[in-house]
């Protein structure tokens, strides 16, 4: 009688091959999955520059004086995950907002404000008349931009 199957060789070989794909398919999805936080970041990022910008047009050219979810279509602050100094991942919509006339240092600013935790950093001038926001935590994108300078 005649069997039919796979010899223990040919399944050693397909294990082997298998193997050998995901040594190299398991890094490059790892990388893809960073590159897909930083993409969507950064148009986390345009959407709330853009709503600034609409605002600032319909009021006069006067930024509002702090951010918050009456600025957006959606009634919310968009969510942004970013991934921290340490190596952690944090999703966050909360807003730190500034006031100053003064220009500070981003870097110096999110450290010291012990905000670092996600979500936006929001600083206006006391007038309204000039305003940046940027996502409020230390690490770095896939390309090795810190997310505060973005």
């Amino acid at each position: 009688m005649k069997r039919k199957g796979f010899t223990l060789v040919e399944l050693a070989i397909v294990i082997a091959i298998l193997g050998i794909l995901a040594m190299y398919a398991i890094p490059k999805y790892q990388g893809m999955v960073e590159e897909a936080r930083t993409a969507q970041a950064k148009a986390q990022l345009g959407t709330v520059r853009s709503a600034l910008a609409i605002y600032y047009a319909k009021n006069s050219g006067k930024f509002p004086a702090q951010l918050n979810k009456d600025l957006f279509a959606e009634g919310q602050v968009p969510e942004v995950e970013a991934t921290k100094a340490d190596g952690t991942v944090v999703k966050s919509n909360d807003v730190y907002n500034i006031t100053d006339d003064g220009t500070v240092d981003p870097d110096t600013e999110v450290e010291a404000t012990g905000h670092t935790n996600g979500g936006w950093v929001y600083d206006v001038k006391s007038d309204l008349t000039q305003a940046d926001v940027r996502i409020n935590a230390k690490g770095t994108g896939v390309d090795g931009k810190h997310w505060y300078e973005y």
